[in-house]
């Protein structure tokens, strides 16, 4: 083989890589723009998930609130024993916090 021959090989390799091997690429690096454009980062996901976080407690706040008071009114209607009260209170959400502690 002379130097003409391995010029020629290399013209020949080098279109069958143009032709079949980089189109392929260019579908790649396509689908990986679209994938990086349309992928949430952690940060977005962060305070997504903190938005819900904080939109449930508030709704749980709202609920353990009623039926505290709740209780509160069978309590004083003598519908619930001190041992009812009791029972009910180890369930709460949120537990009152009294002033000794902190």
């Amino acid at each position: 083989m002379d130097k003409k021959d391995l010029k020629q090989i290399r013209i020949e390799i080098a279109e069958v890589i143009e032709d079949n091997i980089n189109p392929h690429f260019e579908d790649i690096q396509k689908d990986v723009q679209e994938i990086k454009t349309n992928m949430v980062t952690k940060s977005y996901l962060d305070d997504k998930l903190a938005e819900l976080e904080g939109g449930m407690v508030a709704k749980l706040r709202k609920e353990d609130r009623k039926v505290n008071r709740l209780v509160e009114i069978l309590q004083k209607k003598s519908l619930l024993t001190k041992e009812d009260v009791k029972q009910l209170e180890e369930l709460k959400v949120f537990p009152k916090i009294s002033q000794g502690q902190s």
